[in-house]
């Protein structure tokens, strides 16, 4: 998903991306199948997924585990393993968007990975599994609550598991992502149903898992015909269409108490489901001895408040999918902009964590210091940042 963060040392996708085949008769080398018709298309996504629309990060899987689109990828940690040895390649397909802020389903993704044998298949399945034990981890965000759960998936395959896992913020819809494998003979299915409530990823992911196992029974015996969805355009870095320059929104060594950058990293990276995107690293940062700070331009105001506080909008820049810092909240209530903070201070020094939102604009500050700060710094520092972000905003 993105071009900043392509690997991540334990990592689960919004919906993960590794899946499953089935064996050829002994004594037959196995035939290969369009991996591209395997995955859930919107006329198999039944009338909760019709409205979805293919999302970047669809397409198909190199044997390393990564899109070979370039829109970034997950190396899926194990004990054992990186859950990619004997992969062959795959497909995915990833309709939706999470952060809609919709109380029904918002996303379905679908995947199948081919492996040379089905053992290999089976060590992909317990990566995957291993993964999603960090879940807590990868999908955690200052000011957000993260519950696991094993569930149980359809019988289908031979062997299988299931996780929900829930993401709560006060005064918003949770996230809640049904996430599922099975392995099948020589190839590892995926399913990852997103919805706005338990209820409603429950409702239909048994069925999609089915379609999505019998489709592969069917392509194994060369009954399915066929092609996979045209996929969607790369996203373009830079100023979305119609939206403001972000790069006139970021923060100034002057805001921090400095003259002169010293070391500066800044740049426009594209960070669907947002429009545009922009990172900037600033080390040291006055107070600070290491500032980042992410921006994006999304598509509503709802998606700019999910994705700020989820954690998607940070996903480029300090972490996949979260990996958000804990701590205190501190009142930014002076601040403007729906300004949340959060300090962390310990006998290793401070971190900070703030959000802002300005209608489609989002933004996420993290900062640390060696120095024990106080609550005034993160004022301080948010105050400076809603000021830069008003100012490119305009009136």
């Amino acid at each position: 998903m993105t071009a900043l963060k392509r690997v991540a040392l334990v990592a689960v996708v919004a919906g993960a991306a590794l899946l499953s085949a089935t064996v050829a008769s002994a004594g037959h080398h196995p035939a290969r199948l369009r991996l591209g018709l395997v995955p859930l298309q919107t006329a198999q996504l039944g009338a909760a997924g019709a409205s979805l629309a293919l999302a970047y990060g669809s397409g198909s899987i190199g044997s390393d585990g990564f899109p070979t689109n370039g829109s970034g990828g997950v190396i899926i940690i194990g004990p054992g393993g990186d859950g990619t040895h004997g992969l062959v390649g795959g497909y995915v397909l990833d309709y939706g968007d999470p952060l809609t802020g919709s109380t029904g389903v918002t996303e379905i993704r679908t995947s199948v990975d081919e492996y040379k044998t089905p053992a290999e298949a089976r060590k992909g399945l317990a990566a995957a599994r291993f993964a999603d034990r960090f879940a807590g981890d990868i999908f955690g965000a200052a000011g957000v609550t993260v519950t696991v759960k094993k569930v149980k998936p359809a019988r289908v395959g031979q062997q299988r598991f299931g996780y929900r896992i829930t993401q709560a913020a006060e005064n918003l819809n949770p996230i809640v992502r049904l996430d599922e494998h099975v392995v099948a003979g020589r190839f590892l299915l995926g399913l990852t149903v997103a919805a706005g409530s338990a209820s409603a990823a429950n409702a239909i992911a048994p069925h999609l898992l089915r379609v999505l196992h019998h489709r592969l029974q069917l392509l194994l015996g060369g009954h399915a015909t066929g092609k996979p969805p045209k996929l969607p355009p790369e996203p373009a870095d830079g100023q979305a269409p119609g939206g403001p320059d972000l790069s006139g929104m970021v923060l100034q060594p002057s805001d921090v108490g400095m003259s002169h950058a010293v070391n500066l990293f800044q740049a426009y990276t594209p960070m669907p489901p947002a429009l545009s995107g922009f990172f900037m690293l600033l080390s040291p940062a006055g107070t600070y001895d290491s500032l980042q700070q992410q921006i994006g331009w999304w598509p509503t105001a709802t998606e700019a408040t999910y994705g700020e506080t989820y954690g998607s909008g940070n996903s480029f820049a300090f972490g996949f999918f979260g990996f958000g810092s804990s701590g205190s909240p501190v009142d930014l209530s002076g601040v403007g902009d729906n300004a949340v903070g959060y300090l962390d201070t310990g006998s290793g020094g401070s971190s900070v964590d703030i959000t802002l939102t300005n209608g489609q604009a989002g933004e996420h500050i993290t900062a640390s210091s060696d120095a024990t700060l106080t609550a005034s710094d993160v004022q301080s520092l948010a105050q400076a940042a809603a000021n830069r972000l008003d100012a490119g905003l305009g009136p």
